[in-house]
């Protein structure tokens, strides 16, 4: 009995996936540590595309993890929750030449982290966390035999826009009244992305890792009667080194 082959072309399909990763978050305040986030965080993913020529394709992802990660700072440790939604819309282009396919794709994506540090106790409060990007990408595939192949992506995430909101109500009325829940916008950074997967007909599995560097955000003034206070979001990285297993329908 002879194996169905395996096309290198992007085809219409539907996929769903799971994921396990290593995540890692980080401040810094003037070149020194200020406050991390790190732990497993746990997730699943889903894809449609829809080709539009023998070339194109049009291919929208939506991912979802959440985790308790282990947050330190100066001021203590301890474990908090941690979500992350991310959605994604990107128009390709590939072409196969001597059995190799090489494309390219740029899109739109919004990334939102919920961290809700009430976990710690008495002075925690909520963290949300918007990024609006651009991911430019390439991509490769060549065959394994005649049933299977190996995918492998790069991609550059240009930062179009980020905010950092605080919930500071959650800590105690005098906060409420003096800071509100100070929105701080974020204006510089990039990041990127490289994966790699064995795949097959129905299904796949693969490495992947993803990283941003963000700089300090906008600062923000308030005044308590007394003093001027500046409120700011520190310049940060976020790195997620992970596998995820997918099956396509």
């Amino acid at each position: 009995m002879t194996e169905k082959s395996f096309s290198l072309k992007t085809v219409d399909s539907f996929e769903v996936g799971v994921q396990s990763y290593m995540y890692e978050y980080e401040e810094e305040v003037e070149g020194s540590f200020f406050m991390s986030n790190k732990g497993t965080k746990y997730g699943f993913s889903a894809s449609a595309t829809k080709t539009m020529t023998d070339d194109y394709y049009l291919k929208g992802e939506f991912r979802y993890a959440t985790g308790d990660v282990e947050y330190r700072s100066d001021s203590g440790v301890g474990d908090v929750s941690d979500d992350l939604y991310e959605t994604r819309l990107v128009v390709g282009k590939e072409k196969i030449t001597d059995g190799f396919l090489l494309g390219s794709y740029i899109g739109i994506g919004y990334r939102v982290l919920e961290n809700d540090l009430r976990d710690l106790g008495s002075g925690g409060y909520r963290r949300t966390s918007q990024y609006l990007y651009i991911p430019i990408g390439i991509n490769q595939r060549f065959k394994v035999g005649n049933s299977a192949r190996i995918s492998t992506n790069i991609e550059y995430d240009y930062f179009a826009w980020g905010e950092q909101k605080s919930y500071l109500s959650d800590v105690n009325p005098w906060h409420a009244v003096v800071y509100g829940d100070p929105v701080n916008e974020q204006k510089h950074g990039y990041g990127f992305r490289i994966s790699s997967a064995y795949e097959q007909q129905n299904w796949s599995i693969g490495a992947f890792f993803n990283y941003w560097k963000i700089e300090d955000s906008q600062k923000n003034y308030y005044y308590d009667g007394v003093y001027i206070h500046t409120l700011y979001e520190p310049k940060n990285t976020t790195k997620e080194v992970g596998v995820e297993l997918k099956y396509r329908f």
